[in-house]
């Protein structure tokens, strides 16, 4: 495993919620209701900074997929967390398992407690399990998402106003774009967020990130 991945930072604003990256790809840490952590699409570079800054806030007790796709470094976590639980929605599981040997829980059997201002959502009309999760600290509302959307590439962690899409996400991530489009107006209306946290690239912070996530949607041809 390279040792590419930063130490783990506080996401300024949101008590529960760490993040660390290797280049353009990020993993965020979650503090769990136990005081354990999450690991959000873990990625590879797991080098002594990553592992230190880990266990100064908390043991890791679930490795979340959150795709079929993010899979490359799943087995070395594993072995370097032995007692957390890996976990993915149902419809990632199959693929997960092929490439990587190990059987990920379901999500709803994987005692995963999120934060009470925390919460899973998983989009309709994608073909690949994707997961998000959506956490409230006041007026501020936060999307971690993993492939759906992206941030500037070569920026900071949060120094960007306006998301793009994952270039290879509309063709390799949606399975019906009509009930994605729906879905995500739905969702979207009911909890705007204010910061997203991709996966791929720097965060991203406006007042508009709602609107302009649901453009991105409804311009795909």
């Amino acid at each position: 495993m390279t040792k590419g991945l930063s130490h783990f930072k506080p996401v300024p604003g949101f008590d529960a919620v760490f993040t660390a990256r290797n280049g353009d790809l990020r993993c965020t840490a979650l503090r769990l209701g136990s005081g354990a952590l999450c690991l959000y699409s873990p990625v590879s570079g797991l080098g002594d900074a990553a592992r230190e800054s880990l266990a100064a806030l908390g043991d890791v007790s679930h490795l979340l997929a959150p795709n079929h796709y993010h899979n490359k470094a799943l087995r070395d976590y594993a072995e370097v967390f032995p007692a957390a639980i890996l976990c993915s929605t149902a419809a990632a599981a199959p693929r997960l398992e092929k490439q990587t040997g190990l059987a990920p829980v379901p999500l709803d059997a994987a005692g995963m407690d999120l934060p009470e201002n925390a919460r899973r959502v998983e989009p309709k009309g994608l073909k690949t399990g994707e997961v998000w999760i959506d956490v409230q600290t006041g007026t501020d509302r936060l999307l971690v998402v993993t492939d759906a959307f992206r941030g500037a590439k070569g920026a900071d962690d949060i120094d960007c106003k306006t998301p793009s899409l994952l270039g290879t996400f509309p063709k390799f991530g949606i399975a019906d774009k009509t009930v994605y489009r729906d879905w995500l107006e739905c969702f979207l209306a009911d909890s705007p967020p204010t910061i997203l946290l991709p996966c791929h690239g720097s965060g991203v912070a406006s007042d508009t990130l709602a609107d302009d996530l649901f453009k991105l949607v409804t311009d795909l041809a």
